[in-house]
């Protein structure tokens, strides 16, 4: 039974390796977002603050203090977003306009949550096999039960909030982008199979005494199971942490800090490890253990020291505390009040702000720098990340940045790692029939070097006319030199860097790609413009 059992999961576990693998090899070869970057040794974080009933919560520059190893920063970025406000009326359509975005996530109000259902990592077998010792504590049921208080809390949840919802299981299965619609989320939820997919005794053995048999026989076996134990759950990180980067990768282009609602349990990897995946898409990861409150079982046969089975912590529960400091979340562990925890998730974003520093390229040494944020002013809760990883970046070569940008053009979707608008209008001058593009590229996440007074880059502009089967008819590229003044810096982070361009379409011509490239990071921008659709 038990080789039959854990026959069974190394084959999921491989499968799933497997799925996510190509799924999301599928993912980055349609989409065709390139990696290709370069230092610029600007950090900015993400910091939520929460007022006490008789405080509010704003705050301007002079009321932070950031501190790294130590040391005092500047703080070159401060902006303030708060989604308390009373929801703006609904804006008009505006035809004939083009984005890169997804479809009313990156300019929405309300808070931007993505929650997942993880039946991997919640496991099922909490009653010992025959001959086993009895395991410290009880797992079974943990996401049905979590399932139902977020039931609860989506009932709760404001109309404006964006949230978006993905299961893991035997793959990592998207149930529902980012809506508002309450009910359609509550549809989703409840119609999800909450069954746990990882066995309990394979994952994690206790101790065997089999009777009658020398005792080198039951530490043989006992050995072979944990060895078994040990690649199972390299494999069960293999596929949380490959699952974890398909959602960094869906959410990246979001404008913005994002919260993580995950609804886990055994966790058998690092917090770090999920925190390195994450933060370069500005997730904030808010673990929420499924198990409840924990109640140890002490061994019967472990009367030596039954304190030890009391104070032994459950797996996972490290790696839910570290993931959530390095990322700016928050660990929920240990309590029944699960329905509160997700409640609070959602609203830990009500007020944020971005604070941004610039550290000398000696720090950007690959390895995660010690970060401490101070508010001072009383009654004020404040999450920020413990720390950053000051990640090294790879210059792209002039082949890299060709081939990124032929790859672009080919791509049937939108490249986004800029946010991209552009409007189109028919006009008659300065020659008849000509179209009039006219385009705004967010800098928020642009990474402009500080010379200076000043902030400085370039952005090439390209705007190309292809037929029906693709081919290009013809490109015609500009470039935006970029030398903003502080002011004038601060203003294009609200406004975005504006552009326009005249065009004659060939005959012929039946789509429009307008592109956009940071010639520092080589990162793209794209939308694609199907001219019957311009009025």
């Amino acid at each position: 039974m038990r080789y039959f059992a854990e026959s069974i999961l190394c084959r999921a576990a491989i499968f799933m390796a497997c799925s996510l693998t190509s799924a999301t090899l599928q993912s980055q070869e349609t989409t065709h977002t390139p990696q290709i970057t370069i230092s610029t040794h600007l950090v900015q974080i993400s910091v939520s603050v929460r007022g006490d009933k008789d405080t509010a919560a704003v705050l301007s520059k002079d009321d932070f203090k950031v501190l790294v190893q130590g040391k005092p920063q500047k703080i070159s970025v401060f902006e303030m977003e708060s989604n308390g406000a009373p929801p703006p009326p609904a804006p008009q359509e505006v035809q004939n306009k083009f984005s890169d975005h997804a479809g009313g996530v990156a300019s929405a109000r309300g808070n931007i949550t993505i929650i997942l259902l993880d039946n991997l990592n919640t496991l099922v077998g909490s009653e010992a096999m025959p001959y086993e010792d009895t395991p410290t504590y009880m797992e079974d049921f943990a996401l049905a039960n979590a399932k139902q208080h977020l039931i609860e809390a989506l009932k709760q949840f404001d109309s404006r909030d964006r949230i978006a919802i993905y299961g893991l299981s035997g793959s990592l299965r998207m149930l529902c982008d980012f809506t508002c619609d309450r009910d359609e989320l509550l549809a989703v939820v409840k119609g999800y199979d909450p069954s746990s997919k990882t066995q309990r005794e394979a994952v994690d053995p206790h101790a065997y005494h089999l009777p009658n048999v020398p005792e080198e026989f039951n530490q043989a076996i006992n050995a072979s199971n944990a060895q078994m134990a040990g690649r199972l759950n390299a494999a069960r990180a293999q596929v949380t942490m490959m699952a974890l980067k398909a959602i960094a990768d869906h959410v990246a282009h979001i404008p913005g800090q994002k919260n993580l609602l995950w609804l886990t349990a055994n966790l058998p990897f690092s917090g770090e490890a999920i925190a390195r995946i994450v933060t370069p898409a500005k997730i904030a990861i808010y673990p929420v253990d499924a198990r409840g409150l924990q109640a140890a079982q002490v061994n019967i046969k472990d009367t030596d020291s039954p304190a030890a089975a009391i104070l032994k912590q459950p797996v996972g529960i490290e790696a839910m505390q570290e993931m959530a400091d390095d990322t700016g979340g928050h660990a929920f562990v240990n309590t029944n009040d699960i329905t509160g925890a997700i409640r609070e998730v959602v609203e830990d974003s009500e007020t944020r702000y971005t604070l941004g520093f610039y550290v000398d390229a000696a720090s950007v040494d690959g390895k995660f720098h010690e970060l401490k944020v101070h508010v001072d002013r009383p009654g004020m809760t404040l999450r920020a990340p413990t720390g950053y990883f000051a990640l090294k970046d790879t210059p792209g070569s002039a082949n890299q940045s060709r081939a990124a940008l032929l790859a672009a053009i080919e791509s049937p979707f939108d490249a986004s790692a800029l946010s991209l608008d552009v409007s189109v209008a028919r006009v008659e001058q300065p020659k008849p029939h000509m179209l009039r593009l006219t385009g705004s590229v967010d800098i928020k996440d642009l990474p402009l070097a500080q010379v200076g007074d000043m902030r400085r880059g370039r952005l090439d502009v390209l705007v190309v006319e292809q037929g029906a089967a693709g081919n290009v008819l013809h490109q015609a590229t500009n470039h935006l030199d970029l030398k903003l003044t502080e002011t004038q810096y601060g203003e294009y982070r609200q406004s975005g860097i504006a552009f326009q361009q005249y065009l004659q379409p060939l005959p012929g011509t039946t789509v429009i790609r307008v592109l956009v490239r940071d010639r520092g990071t080589l990162q793209l921008g794209s939308v694609v413009i199907p001219l019957k659709s311009v009025q």
